[in-house]
């Protein structure tokens, strides 16, 4: 099984919410960051973020 890559969005509280899970592939990455970034929880803060799903490393953010 590939490597899962979890998206987080910020709410305007600072905490991180889940967003959903994609594929570690820097397209599907990219493509899941820019639909978090459009979604009412992301209205406030604009920051979304990619963390690794064992892990929990950082792999890339996004400020909208």
């Amino acid at each position: 099984m590939a490597n899962m890559v979890r998206i987080e969005v910020q709410d305007q509280f600072g905490r991180w919410n889940k967003y959903t899970t994609v594929a570690n592939t820097p397209s599907s990455i990219k493509q899941g960051l820019q639909s978090a970034l459009k979604t009412q929880l992301a209205s406030k803060s604009k920051k979304a973020r990619a963390v690794d799903d064992k892990t929990g490393a950082l792999l890339d953010i996004a400020q909208g």
